[in-house]
């Protein structure tokens, strides 16, 4: 095969998929990625990311640059969830969860403001540690500046005490074509921002650096500012790169006022002319480069899955046999470490659940300390037993909300946060193993192992749903009525203050037992699933691997024909491949 320097994406995708029909699924990588990409292919849309470390301004800055008040911002880190902001005619917007939830529309009819339904969902104040699960967020705006085919996307910022958020930060880039990448001179650009920009670096065809917050600067601290920037980024970028400064905070004062000289002054004007000479110019290129770079990405990961098929098949049935018990060899060592990691994440599930009864016996004790002496009070104070009744009813009716519903949920995101940490430690251990596997099969095979650019996610902390409703009895069982008749006075009264102090506990005890059962019962079938299918992707790849030794070595008690063709198809197939794969460097239409 020839290299044809005008094949479109559509047509390396599609003669991949066609190349890899004849074979043997299980002696290839799977095609999805392939599919997904073409997908975002035929959509079209050009998403640009705004990046950076936690409150460097990025949800101001988009504010601004969309012209309205719209994110929300603060002093503490916010954002959590990617939220992608796309052209239409009003204002909307829609939630997506990870799970089967359907999505969820902002309707303004049913009272509340578009504000506070993004911050129900999109910040960590509203939705922590991402309890609700949600996976995104897409808002329709009527900005000119997204009538391009643009999709702006504004990502948690890295580096801050949410480790959740740094691990979006990271996820969200494969799913970008640019970036927009925000600093601010307090402080300067950290070690955590430049691991990150490497990231990006190889995962984005085109990135713009803007020096944020200038208006805090006179003009020898911005100069300063700007050149340790630059200096910072010569490293990564072959060059320094062009840093704008501005001040989001002033021009999003200036389009809120159409106050055209501060738009100018605060340095918007320059980055707002800058993307749109950007999107005239270069977008459609530079979303095909992108495009072209993951395209290319998982071509070499189906090479490499190749190359490991086709030298099982050519080896003398002796060496390959020799081969298949080398690969066996080495999985008794990676079982055991499967299993030491199943075993830490047993004694990490144990911690969590002593640490939530420590939590819960605590929180026992403080509501009924803060509860029952002002039931107590009402005992003394109050003669009457229907008034008693009532009084207490009362104090309980307002106690017990006011007392569980912030506790709760503090206990609640303690858990899990806690649980988020230990499941992405795990994840990473599990990754490890799945590397060495791979590597392990390329090395046996003298076959060059591809890295994959993204990491794959396997699973997400999803505890199940509770009811935060509280128990709140009317602690009448009996009846005021009946109990009149049947019993003297004084008896009624001791009845009624015993019956009162025990209803009391019992709620305080039922309302603490739901959160203690709730959480419990999470964590409990979030680590089986969590680790089930970390476990389950760590053997897969084990078996596809040993699957594709297994068919070279039932080939081979074929004819010698039937063998030859086969190793001529595999031969065709990577050559082909390996085609393609270089015809992803050429964008469409260069020359």
């Amino acid at each position: 095969m020839t290299s044809d320097a005008n094949m479109t994406l559509d047509a390396i995708i599609d003669r991949t998929l066609a190349a890899l029909a004849p074979i043997d699924p299980e002696q290839h990588a799977e095609e999805a990625p392939l599919l997904a990409l073409r997908a975002r292919q035929e959509e079209g849309a050009f998403r640009l990311a705004v990046l950076g470390q936690f409150k460097r301004g990025k949800s101001t800055f988009l504010n601004a640059l969309l012209g309205a008040d719209l994110l929300p911002t603060d002093i503490l880190p916010v954002t959590a969830i990617p939220t992608f902001i796309h052209a239409a005619d009003s204002l909307t917007a829609k939630v997506f969860f990870d799970s089967q939830t359907n999505p969820v529309t902002f309707e303004p009819e049913e009272g509340g403001s578009f504000g506070d339904f993004l911050q129900a969902y999109i910040t960590e104040a509203g939705n922590p540690d991402n309890h609700r699960q949600v996976e995104r967020v897409e808002i329709g705006h009527p900005a000119a500046i997204l009538k391009q085919g643009v999709v702006l996307v504004d990502t948690p910022g890295i580096g801050s005490t949410f480790r959740h958020n740094t691990e979006v930060a990271y996820q969200i880039l494969p799913h970008c074509d640019a970036a927009l990448f925000l600093v601010s001179p307090d402080p300067p650009i950290t070690e955590a921002e430049i691991t990150y920009l490497r990231e990006v670096r190889e995962l984005l065809p085109r990135t713009f650096f803007l020096l944020n917050k200038v208006d805090f600067l006179d003009e020898q601290e911005k100069f300063a500012s700007l050149t340790f920037l630059a200096d910072q980024l010569k490293p990564l970028f072959d060059g320094s790169p062009q840093v704008l400064p501005i001040s989001a905070r002033s021009g999003l004062t200036a389009r809120l006022k159409q106050d055209m000289d501060l738009w100018k002054s605060s340095g918007m004007r320059q980055v707002e002319q800058n993307l749109i000479d950007f999107f005239a110019r270069e977008k459609q290129q530079t979303l095909e480069l992108s495009l072209r770079r993951r395209v290319k990405d998982q071509l070499n990961t189906q090479i490499m899955y190749l190359q490991l098929s086709l030298e099982a098949l050519r080896l003398p049935e002796v060496d390959l046999k020799n081969r298949i018990a080398q690969f066996q060899e080495i999985l008794p060592a990676i079982e055991r470490e499967k299993q030491a990691s199943a075993d830490v994440l047993a004694g990490d599930l144990k911690r969590i659940v002593t640490a939530l009864s420590q939590q819960i016996e605590a929180l026992r004790a403080a509501a009924k300390q803060q509860v029952m002496p002002k039931v107590e009070g009402v005992i003394q104070a109050v003669a009457d037993t229907e008034e008693l009744e009532r009084q207490v009813r009362t104090i309980v009716a307002a106690q017990v909300p006011a007392f569980f519903a912030p506790v709760l949920r503090r206990v609640d995101d303690d858990i899990r946060r806690q649980a988020t940490e230990i499941l992405s430690l795990h994840q990473e251990r599990c990754e490890q193993l799945i590397e060495r596997v791979r590597k392990a099969a390329a090395e046996l095979f003298n076959v060059p192992y591809h890295a994959p650019l993204v990491k794959k996610v396997y699973a997400h902390f999803e505890p199940p749903s509770w009811s935060q409703d509280l128990f709140i009895s009317d602690m009448d069982p009996i009846g005021q009525k009946i109990s009149r008749k049947l019993m003297t006075r004084r008896f009624r009264h001791r009845r009624t203050v015993q019956r009162l102090r025990e209803q009391t506990q019992k709620l305080l005890n039922e309302n603490t037992e739901q959160l203690n059962w709730a959480l419990r019962r999470g964590l409990d079938e979030s680590f089986r699933r969590y680790g089930f299918e970390l476990d389950e992707q760590l053997d897969k790849v084990i078996t596809a691997t040993r699957a594709a030794m297994d068919i070279a070595l039932q080939k081979k008690s074929n004819r010698h024909q039937q063998m030859e063709d086969q190793i001529a198809l595999f031969e065709r197939t990577t050559a082909e491949l390996q085609v393609l794969s270089q015809e992803c460097l050429v964008p469409e239409g260069s020359s």
